[in-house]
C-alpha cells in the first residue's frame, strides 16, 4: 500500500514536469527553498536532523523531476539558536538567494524575529521544529491582514494537553511539579502547561524554573519531593532535561517525569544516560515504528546521511513532511509566486501521499495555520536507550495515517 502510495505521488509531479522536454528543463533555474535551523550549538539535534530530513526530500522530488518541470535546490544555513544569526540568515535568504519558501527553526526564540522578516517579504514559512503557540499566533489576523506563518510541529497549545492526558488521566496523578528553563521555549511552555492545569481546574503542587546551561536540579527536585509532588513535568531543552533526571537519580527520587518532544532527542538520551530509562515525551514520529512508511523514511535518511541514527527523528519527519506540502502547493498554484503559493497552502486540494508524520488533507486553512492536530501526537517512552512507544495501543495504531478533521 505505501509503495502504491508513493508511486502516486510521483506520478503527479512527473505530471506537472510532463509539459516540459529534458533540454527546456536543463535550462530553467531551480526552485531555491531555505531550509534554516541549529545546526551547530545546543539545539544541534534539531537543526542537523532539519537538514537530513531535507536532503531525503531532495533525492525524492528531483528523482521525479522536480515540480513545474524545474530542480528544487535546497539553500541551507544555520542558525546556531541564536535570535541575531536566525535574523541575519533570514535576511541573505530573502535578498540575497531569492528563496521561494522556507522551512525550519527549532527554537521559538530565533524563530520570532526571523519569521517577521519572511511575513514582510511574503513569503511562506513552515516552522518544522519550534513548538511556541505565539509563532503562528502572532502573525494571524488582526496583527496582519494575511498570514505567510505555518508549522509541521506540535504547538505548545497542544503537547501540555498530552503530557497532561498521560500523567492525570491515564496514570491517575495529580500532584504535578512543573520545572521549566527559562528560555523563551521553557517560558511559554510553562504558560501553556498552566492554562492547561488550570482548565483542569488543579494547581501544581510546585512550579520552578532553572538557567539555560545549569546542571544541578537537585534543589528543585528537592522542593518538588517536600511539596508531595507525586510526578514531574518539565518544559526544557533536551541538555537540561537530562539534568534534571540525572539529578532525580542523585536524590533517588523516582517519579514519573514526562516532557515535551526534545526529550526524545539523540542529546537527552545520551547526556542522561540510563537516568532516561522511562522518560516520555510528546511526539508526533518514531524512528523504530515499523510501519513501511516510517521504516522506509527512517531507511533512507541514514543512507542519504550517511549515519546510523536520526538524531531529532521528529524534527527530520516534520521538515520532511513540510517539504513535501510546499512542492504541493507550488505545483497546485502552478507558480513560485509567494502569495499565490501561501493561498494553496491554506486550500491544498490534494491528499498527500508520501508524507511521514500523517498523510495530510486540508492541513491548512486561513485562519489555522498548524498542521499538527491532537490527535497526532502519542506518548514516546524511552527503553533501552531507544524511544519506543508508551501505549500498546498507539504501537497497535501506528501504521494507520493519522489525518487533521477538516472543520
Amino acid at each position: 500500500m505505501a509503495m502504491q502510495k508513493r508511486s502516486t505521488y510521483g506520478f503527479i509531479f512527473c505530471l506537472a514536469a510532463a509539459g516540459f522536454s529534458a533540454s527546456a528543463q536543463a535550462e530553467l533555474p531551480p526552485i531555491k527553498i531555505g531550509v534554516i535551523g541549529p545546526i551547530t550549538g545546543p539545539s544541534e539535534d534539531m537543526g542537523q536532523s532539519m537538514i537530513g530530513g531535507a536532503r531525503v526530500f531532495l533525492a525524492d522530488i528531483n528523482q521525479v523531476g522536480g515540480v513545474l518541470g524545474r530542480k528544487i535546490e535546497l539553500v541551507e544555513r544555520d542558525d546556531r539558536a541564536k535570535p541575531d544569526v536566525g535574523s541575519a540568515m533570514a535576511k541573505e535568504m530573502i535578498e540575497k538567494e531569492g528563496v521561494v519558501a522556507v522551512v525550519g527553526f527549532g527554537n521559538t526564540g530565533v524563530a520570532l524575529p526571523a519569521a517577521k522578516l519572511f511575513q514582510e517579504a511574503k513569503i511562506p514559512l513552515i516552522v518544522t521544529g519550534a513548538t511556541g503557540a505565539t509563532i503562528t499566533k502572532s502573525f494571524m489576523p488582526p496583527a496582519y491582514p494575511v498570514s505567510y506563518i505555518f508549522r509541521t510541529s506540535a504547538s505548545d497549545a497542544l503537547q501540555p494537553i498530552v503530557i497532561l492526558n498521560d500523567v492525570i488521566d491515564r496514570r491517575k496523578i495529580d500532584k504535578i511539579a512543573v520545572l521549566h528553563d527559562e528560555s523563551p521555549y521553557g517560558q511559554f511552555g510553562k504558560q501553556s502547561m498552566l492554562a492547561e492545569l488550570d482548565r483542569r481546574k488543579l494547581k501544581p503542587v510546585l512550579v520552578e524554573g532553572f538557567k539555560v546551561g545549569d546542571q544541578d536540579m537537585t534543589a528543585q527536585l528537592q522542593h518538588a519531593r517536600d511539596n508531595g509532588a507525586q510526578a514531574i513535568v518539565m518544559y526544557c531543552l533536551a541538555p537540561e532535561g537530562a539534568m534534571v533526571v540525572k539529578s532525580a537519580d542523585k536524590l533517588k527520587l523516582r517519579l514519573p517525569i514526562v516532557g515535551p518532544w526534545g526529550m526524545s532527542q539523540q542529546t537527552f538520551i545520551d547526556k542522561a544516560g540510563q537516568s532516561a530509562e522511562g522518560v516520555r515525551s510528546s511526539v508526533t514520529f518514531i524512528e523504530n515504528e515499523l510501519s513501511s512508511v516510517s521504516n522506509q523514511f527512517s531507511l533512507t535518511y541514514r543512507n542519504v546521511n550517511k549515519t546510523n541514527h536520526i538524531p531529532s527523528a521528529v524534527a527530520a519527519a516534520q521538515t520532511y513532511d513540510a517539504l513535501r506540502l510546499i512542492t504541493l502547493a507550488i505545483f497546485q498554484a502552478n507558480t513560485v509566486d509567494g502569495a499565490k503559493v501561501k493561498d494553496a497552502l491554506e486550500n491544498l486540494q490534494v491528499h498527500t501521499t508520501s508524507t511521514v508524520v500523517s498523510r495530510y488533507f486540508k492541513p491548512f486553512s486561513a485562519t489555522d495555520h498548524e498542521a499538527i492536530a491532537l490527535n497526532m501526537i502519542v506518548m514516546g517512552e524511552i527503553r533501552n536507550g531507544k524511544v519506543a512507544y508508551a501505549y500498546r495501543e498507539d504501537a497497535s495504531s501506528g501504521s494507520i495515517a493519522r489525518t487533521k478533521k477538516v472543520q
